[in-house]
């Protein structure tokens, strides 16, 4: 029954993703990924995706498919195709297919929740964590569910004041044994948003091989996702994490994840916040200016009619101007021609 209600509320996302085509492809999952290596590039891998999955004939191979389009999307930073992608694997009701990962429908059904935080879309993600899987059995999956829920109450936030019950939160959290294997996440999280040390310690104490541990140390690169600018920080916090433009590029060395790569692309300017509330976006402009920097506001209105305040300082003729920001306590991306 459960899991028949996972399927329903996700049902939405099918037809969102899925284009109809008239001849369908008996293709298996594991086929399926053997094909889509042979392309050079993942924009060429992803178009054969986008086009097959589909059309798969069999209902788990093609569950499968949505799945694996939905990490190569994610890998690619393709974050809100890659949340529908999710949802329609979730949403297909089906078991596991032959010679592949296996993932159970709440598990995709997280990754759904990810994906859509990760381009700082609350409501979807509570729609997707006010399913089925709040009622789960599985641990893990519960773990998830309560650490996501406070990620999409942070990305609510209009300023720092409104993120105290959240922090509260996952501060409990922290002495819940249930929730141990988010702990990293939860300490990376605080320490972004409070700046506080004792949390950047504990990451690196606790969990010394984690991805999180990495992000501090800069041998992993933080994909700059509007999850991390949309929630608000204390002024005073200075959290040393660095940005990195794709998973990719991130190399074992701080200086690599100091300055990613531009493909060949002028540098043109640093990016320092992205906002939702213009106040915000102001407040950070007169913090860089009081430092010494000239600090500028670029509006975007999204498709969606949201509008967003890009905070940014121009490049410099020496290129320096990351290091001379994160001197200085500010987290910064580089925005390129």
């Amino acid at each position: 029954m459960r899991k028949n209600v996972i399927f329903a509320s996700l049902l939405f996302c099918v037809l969102a993703v899925a284009d109809v085509h008239a001849a369908s492809v008996d293709l298996s999952a594991k086929d399926l990924m053997m094909e889509a290596s042979q392309y050079k590039t993942l924009d060429e891998s992803l178009g054969y995706l986008r086009k097959t999955v589909p059309n798969m004939k069999n209902a788990a191979d093609r569950r499968y498919g949505y799945a694996f389009l939905a990490s190569v999307q994610e890998q690619m930073g393709q974050y809100a195709d890659a949340q529908k992608s999710y949802a329609a694997a979730a949403a297909i009701d089906a078991g596991n297919a032959v010679g592949v990962p296996k993932k159970t429908s709440e598990q995709l059904v997280i990754d759904s929740v990810r994906c859509a935080l990760s381009v700082g879309d609350s409501s979807s993600a509570d729609r997707y964590l006010d399913s089925a899987v709040k009622n789960s059995k599985d641990e893990k999956i519960i773990a998830y569910v309560k650490l996501y829920t406070q990620w999409s109450a942070l990305c609510k936030a209009d300023d720092f004041s409104d993120t105290k019950t959240a922090v509260s939160a996952l501060k409990s959290y922290l002495s819940e044994k249930s929730m141990k294997i988010v702990h990293p996440q939860i300490l990376l999280t605080l320490y972004h948003i409070t700046g506080q040390s004792e949390y950047s310690k504990k990451l690196k104490s606790d969990f010394p091989g984690s991805m999180e541990a990495g992000i501090l140390d800069g041998s992993v690169g933080l994909l700059p996702t509007p999850f991390w600018y949309f929630v608000p920080r204390s002024e005073t916090s200075v959290a040393d994490i660095v940005p990195s433009v794709s998973v990719q590029e991130s190399k074992n060395s701080p200086e690599a994840a100091e300055k990613p790569k531009s493909g060949g692309k002028k540098v043109k300017k640093q990016q320092i916040g992205y906002f939702r509330d213009e106040d915000n976006a102001n407040k950070l402009v007169k913090k860089l200016r009081g430092a010494g920097f000239s600090g500028k506001i670029q509006k975007e209105t999204k498709p969606s009619g949201n509008t967003y305040y890009l905070v940014y300082v121009e490049e410099n003729e020496k290129g320096d101007m990351a290091s001379k920001l994160k001197a200085a306590g500010f987290d910064c991306l580089q925005l390129s021609e």
